[in-house]
């Protein structure tokens, strides 16, 4: 992750990545630095599917205005990316590259992009590699966002209890605006987070209540399973939907234990499957009750189940409903 702030900027720059909290951060952060406020009008953004290119380029040659600097934002270049865009030629782009070739002393000239889909094959990519200057702003890592999250809610007057932490990390997506976010709700709500706060709170994402129903359905809790597949379905999930889940939730008990027999850490099992410690840590205890065939059995129901639906032989909705019932024998279901 970028964070040298005392590296010498060159005055053009493209500012990228996939953590837009932090983008956000290394825009204000080059603003402050060189004076630029919206207010003194020394400051323009353009999305390059509204602007010409000729009228970018031009407001980046003129001087600036009762101010030493001034800053243009250039967003959303899907030019440079796998994606097409048809306004910008390839006299837009000879325009670009020239401007960017020679930097202009007092114009900060910066293309900002929130995401990672550069196309590098692409000449224009390519000399803007070796023109201007890129600063690629990484997603945190999962130790990282726990600490940032502790900061912030310190920051805030507040406390949070380290296992209503870890749940409420396991709950969010990487994604360090929509934390920050979650946080401020937070701590209007309370100064002392604990695991109760974080369940009225924070809204389980469905992954999670179907991992609910998953242990539901290998611990046989019929009456528990029906109840959490009827809360599904009634926000509108749809069976087939349901069906890969729980299947995709069955297959990570079965990678956490099979990796955990051969030797592999806490660490090594998270980068391999790609899953945050605090959600690991939740599969590793609800997992160790379960065998292996036994959830490679359910897996292959699953997949025959949705097997059966998509060629027609019995309705989605009936074919979840009796895989759940067989869980307790003879059980009539009750809609």
């Amino acid at each position: 992750m970028y964070n040298k702030e005392s590296e010498v900027l060159k005055m053009n720059c493209v500012i990228y990545g996939d953590e837009k909290l932090l983008m956000e951060q290394k825009l204000n952060a080059l603003k402050k630095k060189y004076d630029i406020y919206e207010e003194n009008m020394n400051m323009m953004t353009y999305w390059c599917q509204e602007t010409p290119m000729a009228a970018i380029i031009e407001d980046a040659l003129t001087p600036p205005f009762l101010s030493e600097y001034k800053m243009i934002v250039v967003r959303n270049p899907l030019f440079l990316t796998t994606q097409k865009q048809k306004d910008v030629s390839e006299d837009d782009i000879k325009m670009l590259l020239e401007y960017l070739s020679r930097e202009n002393p007092t114009t900060i000239f910066i293309i900002y992009h929130d995401q990672r889909n550069f196309d590098e094959r692409k000449k224009v990519v390519k000399a803007l590699r070796k023109s201007t200057q890129f600063i690629d702003v990484e997603k945190m890592d999962y130790h990282q966002l726990y600490k940032a999250t502790s900061v912030a809610i310190k920051k805030r007057g507040c406390e949070i209890e380290e296992d209503a932490l870890e749940l409420f990390l396991s709950r969010m997506p990487n994604d360090l605006l929509e934390i920050s976010q979650e946080v401020n709700k937070l701590c209007l709500y309370s100064h002392h987070i604990t695991r109760e706060v974080i369940d009225k709170m924070v809204v389980k994402q469905v992954e999670e209540n179907v991992f609910e129903l998953t242990k539901a359905i290998l611990n046989k809790e019929l009456a528990k399973s029906v109840q959490i597949y009827k809360d599904l379905v009634m926000n509108n999930e749809e069976p087939i939907k349901l069906i890969v889940l729980i299947a995709n939730s069955m297959r990570l008990l079965y990678q956490v234990k099979l990796l955990d027999r051969k030797g592999y850490n806490d660490r090594e099992i998270g980068q391999i499957l790609a899953l945050n410690p605090y959600r690991l840590k939740y599969i590793r205890q609800d997992g160790k009750d379960y065998e292996i065939k036994e959830l490679l059995t359910k897996i292959e129901e699953l997949s025959q189940l949705d097997v059966d639906i998509k060629t027609g032989k019995i309705d989605r909705y009936r074919g979840l409903e009796l895989f759940l019932m067989r869980l307790g024998g003879n059980h009539e279901w009750n809609h």
